[in-house]
């Protein structure tokens, strides 16, 4: 083959990588412009307990039903996490009891626990503990500067129940209706100070 038909095929490919990429620019604009359409950023929500297989999971859980009910899940990033030790319920299902209080309220759940990672309190605006001992193991282990609130769930409870006790130890299901009781008081409280109420 002579240089010239060569060359053509080389500008024929130049030509081509260049069509393609300014229609990959154009999709690209395309979607910063929807994107810039929907506001701001996707919130990012984190909710921790110990073991994340009671509380955190089912506050995860009705979280995502009330932002569901309401048409948000564009506006959002959630999830659950624990503090507890390496291996520590990691995998695991939520509690019986975390599932049969869920299930009779009619929200769904679907969480494998998992321990909280460095990289949380970047990609997370709000991670929230349920009680005081994970509020202080969880700014203990926060980097400097991290991007994340780390606070108490509690604090969005417009009835000021702050602490979210773990019924993990308890008998019956009880304890977890109460759970259920707070952590959707909570959910509202929060979706309330986010401007979504």
């Amino acid at each position: 083959m002579d240089k010239k038909k060569k060359n053509g095929i080389n500008s024929k490919k130049k030509n081509n990588n260049i069509d393609n990429k300014k229609k990959n620019n154009t999709a690209d604009n395309n979607n910063k412009k929807k994107n810039a359409g929907n506001g701001k950023k996707k919130i990012g929500v984190l909710f921790v307990c110990l073991g994340n297989i009671c509380r955190s999971p089912m506050a995860e859980a009705v979280f995502i039903h009330e932002v569901t009910q309401r048409q948000l899940q564009d506006k959002f990033i959630i999830d659950s996490c624990g503090t507890g030790g390496k291996g520590f319920h990691i995998g695991k299902k939520p509690d019986s009891r975390t599932l049969s209080v869920c299930k009779n309220n009619k929200v769904k759940i679907n969480h494998g626990a998992r321990r909280i990672l460095n990289e949380d309190f970047d990609n997370f605006d709000y991670i929230l503990g349920m009680d005081y001992k994970n509020l202080e193991n969880l700014t203990k282990m926060a980097p400097e500067n991290s991007r994340a609130k780390v606070q108490l769930f509690g604090e969005y409870d417009p009835e000021d129940e702050i602490e979210i006790r773990d019924p993990y130890f308890s008998k019956g299901i009880n304890a977890f209706e109460h759970t259920f009781e707070q952590v959707t008081r909570c959910s509202l409280g929060l979706l309330d100070h986010l401007g979504f109420l």
